[in-house]
């Protein structure tokens, strides 16, 4: 599956905010997540939002533990595929209920 860079920036940005918000650590969250039993250290978080790319489940996972009720996805821009190469993408802070 190809990858989309608004939708790697929109992740970084969303879990960035919430988890400044909070004011926890990666190992804070790290455990949170143990808690479910998922098992992620403070390190592979660091590197799978680093790349914005994880999957599903982390990132629902990740959503629960920091406690967030809902997201804005109307805020997400995506570009459709066949748009011309080299315009950037513009996506605003994520913002949330």
């Amino acid at each position: 599956m190809a990858k989309h860079a608004a939708l790697g920036l929109y992740i970084q940005d969303l879990i960035r905010t919430e988890k400044a918000r909070r004011k926890l650590t990666f190992e804070e969250i790290s455990q949170r997540l143990r808690q479910y039993g998922i098992h992620q250290t403070p390190t592979n978080l660091r590197t799978k939002l680093g790349r914005g790319d994880m999957s599903a489940q982390l990132f629902l996972a990740l959503m629960k533990v920091l406690e967030l009720r809902s997201l804005r996805l109307e805020e997400l821009v995506l570009q459709p595929a066949n748009a011309k190469r080299g315009k950037k993408t513009i996506v605003p802070k994520a913002s949330l209920r």
